[in-house]
């Protein structure tokens, strides 16, 4: 792989696309430059246009940061990173768990939409119990029903969905911090992955970073009571 990339990130509070591109490339040893636009930020204005075709965020850059060659969108993203350097384990060797974990992430991409609006992405706080209705509780359940499928299937040989971590991990590495976030409980199998995600070194270093941030962006905060500063 010799052109140069850049990643194209949002908040690391609040952007879990964002999270999971730079997961998986981070947690798969992609060399990578990281190039951060925060929401409602002057930055954002002056250069989004430039930098995401799509106006939104992630955005894989081979080459000069708008001028060079784009990907756009999560899974785009991670399947260019896979093209470019396909012994870094982005995706499963084996062909039957490669197309599972495809599979959960594809799931992950266009699905638990309940989840996602109830309890958006926070890594910073702490609201527990906020968010949880019966609709939700059903994303929660079947959740947790494919990280066990995939372990029990094709995880034997490590601690994470896939044995090794992989871009299922990434994909589901920023509802691992919603549960976190909102203290959900988990139990067996399940409680073990989302403890095995949490301490996986990317999304470690992810979360220190996120944790500093300041800015308080209201859409993303319906819980807040006060803004920070």
């Amino acid at each position: 792989m010799g052109v140069p990339l850049t990643l194209v990130i949002g908040n690391k509070n609040y952007s879990s696309w964002s999270m999971r591109a730079w997961v998986a490339l981070r947690g798969c040893g992609v060399a990578f430059a990281e190039r951060q636009l925060k929401f409602e930020s002057q930055g954002w204005r002056d250069n989004i246009g430039t930098l995401s075709p799509s106006g939104l965020v992630p955005v894989l850059w081979e080459g000069e940061p708008g001028t060079g060659f784009a990907t756009w969108d999560t899974l785009a993203i991670i399947e260019r990173a896979h093209e470019l350097s396909p012994d870094s384990g982005i995706w499963p060797a084996d062909p039957r768990a490669r197309a599972r974990a495809r599979s959960i992430c594809a799931e992950m991409h266009g699905g638990f939409r309940a989840l996602r609006g109830a309890m958006p992405m926070n890594i910073r706080s702490r609201y527990p119990g906020k968010g949880m209705n019966p609709d939700v509780a059903k994303d929660i359940a079947r959740i947790s029903a494919l990280w066990e499928m995939a372990k029990k299937e094709f995880g034997r040989g490590g601690p994470h969905l896939f044995g090794t971590f992989s871009a299922a991990d990434a994909y589901f590495a920023p509802v691992a911090t919603r549960f976190a976030t909102y203290d959900v409980k988990l139990t067996g199998l399940a409680k073990e992955l989302h403890q095995a995600l949490l301490d996986a070194p990317a999304v470690r270093a992810w979360s220190v970073e996120a944790v500093k941030e300041t800015e308080f962006v209201a859409e993303d905060e319906p819980y807040a009571t006060t803004q920070r500063r």
